[in-house]
């Protein structure tokens, strides 16, 4: 990947080269802040083993520049941090974007953008944020409620309407242990690269679009220990159209296949097996334009998981997707070997008030008996599964009010109540709540 990005960025060097320098024609400067009040309890599922609260600070300025009509730049700061905590880190201003867009790049259709930028495509089940919920870079601020989603890469936008092609090119991680100093250690980066053709589907009398993709994770981290990459290769589909007045629906679809390094066993014995997985999404939304505008939505999802078959792997890979089903459910369980049934409902009692709510039951979809999966707020470092596949059932609340067009005001309340499929013999039986209070200025 690297030579070939060294190569886009040669040619744009001497696209530049032609253009003569100019002023900035305009330039704007935006941002956020937004002040969190967090309290959670028994994230780890066992009784009086985690309390948690406090408050925190999100804070993002971004700068805005129009060089020429078809050149501008795009740079955010952004700083995470929980409220009294002043280390280095905790004051650190992070560089969040960083890009240029040069649109009619060498012909007219083509719009290419460089740097740290946000990738999102369909509805975010695969490519979305670059380290899920249940990870991030700062440890200032709960990781399911970090901000930080932006992807170092390259992205050219190919606009032939009603068709848009996305192709991006992504350093995800530079696994060098000093970067320019590793020399022949240079080949253990992970890379993400990938194709989204998405059709506007109007022309043929259909309100919505259709997209096809390919999306190819390449770890060169496990070269060391078994010799091989470690690969995964998603493709699928995503539809989404107006049904009927005020039903709209999708459906999603992919598969995953490659390799992946696994200890069957159980004895440190890494081996290279094959991925067979797939991923199922469908949605429906209703909206309604009687007294406070009702909205009613359905969300079905089901990713594969692995009966113990050492010859082939079927957990779904989450990928970098960038869901919430439910708060809680989203912190502290990984999105694959999972079946969920989604129901939500908002409600506007006032043109400045919106009160939601999202119900969720979720099973694994092959039993895990004796099997653990990461707890990333447990001290236990995992939850211990028993022979059942109910995971539980989740709750959210939400009360928003827009105080003034730039300031809103949030109250959420979260609960999810653990399953059979947990242990309870391990003390994976007691609910875990959050309540998070928000208040979010817009500039």
């Amino acid at each position: 990947m690297g030579k070939r990005l060294i190569v886009v960025l040669a040619i744009a060097l001497l696209f530049s080269f032609s253009q003569a320098y100019a002023e900035v024609q305009n330039l704007k400067v935006s941002g956020d802040l937004l002040i969190r009040g967090i309290d959670r309890d028994n994230f780890d599922l066992l009784q009086d083993q985690y309390e948690a609260s406090g408050v925190t600070s999100t804070t993002r300025v971004r700068i805005d520049a129009d060089l020429t009509d078809n050149v501008s730049t795009t740079v955010r700061l952004l700083n995470e941090r929980s409220w009294t905590e002043e280390t280095a880190e905790d004051t650190d201003i992070d560089l969040d974007l960083a890009y240029v867009m040069m649109k009619e790049f060498l012909y007219s259709p083509l719009t290419l953008t460089v740097g740290r930028q946000e990738l999102r495509f369909g509805n975010a089940m695969i490519i979305g944020d670059v380290d899920t919920n249940l990870a991030s870079t700062s440890l200032n601020v709960p990781p399911d409620l970090s901000a930080r989603k932006a992807f170092d890469a390259l992205r050219a936008t190919l606009n032939y309407d009603p068709l848009v092609v996305d192709i991006i090119l992504s350093k995800i991680d530079e696994n060098d242990a000093t970067v320019w100093y590793a020399g022949t250690l240079e080949r253990r980066d992970e890379d993400l690269y990938g194709v989204n053709a998405k059709y506007d589907l109007s022309g043929l009398g259909i309100t919505g679009t259709g997209e096809l993709y390919y999306f190819g994770r390449v770890d060169r981290s496990t070269m060391e220990t078994v010799g091989k990459k470690d690969t995964c290769h998603t493709m699928g589909f995503l539809v989404g159209a107006q049904l009927r007045e005020n039903l709209t629906g999708s459906l999603e679809f992919a598969s995953q296949s490659g390799k992946i390094a696994t200890d069957p066993t159980g004895t440190n014995s890494l081996l290279m097996i094959d991925r067979h997985a797939w991923a199922l999404q469908a949605t429906l939304n209703l909206a309604l334009t009687k007294k406070w505008t009702p909205n009613l939505g359905l969300v079905y999802s089901y990713y594969s998981g692995d009966d113990n078959d050492n010859d082939r792997y079927s957990f779904w890979d989450p990928m970098y997707e960038d869901q919430t089903p439910n708060t809680i459910v989203s912190a502290i369980l990984p999105q694959t070997n999972c079946m969920s049934i989604l129901a939500k409902a908002s409600i506007m009692p006032a043109d400045d008030v919106t009160i939601s709510g999202t119900y969720g039951y979720y099973r694994l979809a092959k039993e895990m008996s004796g099997s653990v999966i990461p707890a990333p707020y447990a001290s236990i470092g995992a939850y211990t599964m028993s022979d059942n596949k109910s995971l539980g059932h989740a709750l959210d609340l939400m009360a928003t009010y827009d105080y003034t067009e730039d300031v809103q005001l949030g109250l959420c309340f979260g609960y999810f109540n653990p399953g059979e499929a947990f242990d309870k013999s391990s003390g994976l039986d007691h609910s875990a709540t959050q309540l998070v209070g928000s208040m979010k200025v817009t500039f």
